[in-house]
């Protein structure tokens, strides 16, 4: 029944149309519709929302800091109201755009952390540059990362940030907080994957004898965004089938559009990753589990989760099929008494938890 249509109403939106008697509702459904058609028929099957139309990111920022690998930016606050506590630093995922976490009015985890008066820092990540051949995981974990935090201590005077990871970016964060834990003062984990899961369709993809990862990087130069995006696609073909529906019953609902847009939007924004970046994190991270074992080795450093002294909140999804609670939940073997691990488990999948 999930993937049953009701075409009746457009059908009836666009009868009314050619005769001249369509209502306001029946107007916009057409409208929607044909947009919807034109964009498909210029960026793909798997778009609906023009890009260039679709309106993201709602809270003003200011770029703090440059390196090859990232920039960070600075989100402005009211200049009567001073921060609280620690500043927030956010490392987002290499694959797609960060502005899923400041998406819509009334629908920003940025605005929400604003809201409640503290100061908020995020790494966005440099677009590849051909003429970079030193787009490293050692560099970005090793350097650029490392002077975000000397830079927000500049800024601020707080020598220790409250780091946020989503994703590959709480893999990230989680190795910053193990190598640099006097300058890490809590952390989150929200979604974050530490190995491939026991089961399921990402483990199937990432058994080695699958993904050969560094022939894919080597032949293409980098991990071609588009091939994530469609290897989740042939994963789970029917959520395109479901996203079908869900346009349909939206259709002509400004309200229940302006989300479905900006949802669209992002997931089909994905980045192109550094072939040096996403190798190292696949086979350390999900083929071997290196990292869990202690032997990957970042900037010639051993990376030892046991090192990371500050409180830990691993959040994960019940029914997330992309990092599965046990591939989230595979940290705490490797962390000390010392990060004081606190686990919540939420209902809902990969994006909801967003």
């Amino acid at each position: 029944d999930a993937f049953v249509v009701d075409l009746g109403p457009l059908t009836a939106a666009a009868v009314a149309s050619l005769t001249g008697r369509a209502d306001d509702r029946q107007r916009r459904m057409v409208r929607d519709y044909t947009e919807a058609l034109a964009v498909k028929a210029r960026l793909g099957p798997e778009v609906y929302a023009d890009p260039d139309a679709t309106v993201a990111r709602t809270c003003p920022r200011d770029e703090v800091l440059s390196t090859p690998d990232l920039t960070l930016t600075r989100y402005q606050r009211p200049a009567d109201r001073p921060s609280q506590g620690e500043p927030v630093l956010i490392v987002y995922s290499v694959i797609n755009r960060s502005y899923i976490l400041d998406l819509l009015p009334g629908g920003s985890f940025v605005r929400h952390l604003l809201d409640a008066d503290l100061d908020v820092f995020l790494v966005e990540w440099a677009p590849i540059d051909p003429a970079d051949g030193d787009r490293t995981l050692d560099r970005a974990l090793g350097t650029s990362l490392p002077a975000c935090l000397d830079r927000i201590e500049e800024l601020t005077g707080h020598r220790r940030v409250a780091l946020f990871g989503h994703c590959i970016g709480g893999t990230f964060a989680a190795i910053v907080a193990a190598q640099h834990p006097e300058r890490i003062g809590r952390l989150l984990l929200l979604t974050t994957p530490f190995r491939s899961a026991d089961e399921g369709v990402v483990s199937w993809l990432t058994d080695p004898a699958r993904f050969p990862v560094a022939e894919i990087v080597s032949q293409h130069g980098r991990m071609p965004a588009k091939l994530i995006r469609h290897t989740f696609l042939g994963l789970k073909p029917y959520y395109e089938l479901t996203k079908w529906r869900l346009f349909i019953d939206t259709l002509g609902d400004d309200e229940a559009r302006a989300p479905f847009a900006a949802l669209d939007r992002w997931s089909n924004d994905n980045v192109d990753v550094p072939a040096e970046v996403f190798r190292p994190f696949v086979q350390d991270v999900l083929q071997s589990e290196r990292l869990l074992r202690g032997a990957m080795r970042v900037a010639g450093e051993p990376v030892d989760l046991g090192r990371i002294a500050c409180p830990v909140l691993n959040v994960f999804g019940k029914n997330d099929w992309i990092v599965r609670p046990d591939a989230a939940k595979a940290v705490a073997g490797a962390l000390g008494d010392a990060a004081e691990l606190e686990e919540l488990e939420l209902p809902g999948g990969h994006l909801s938890l967003l």
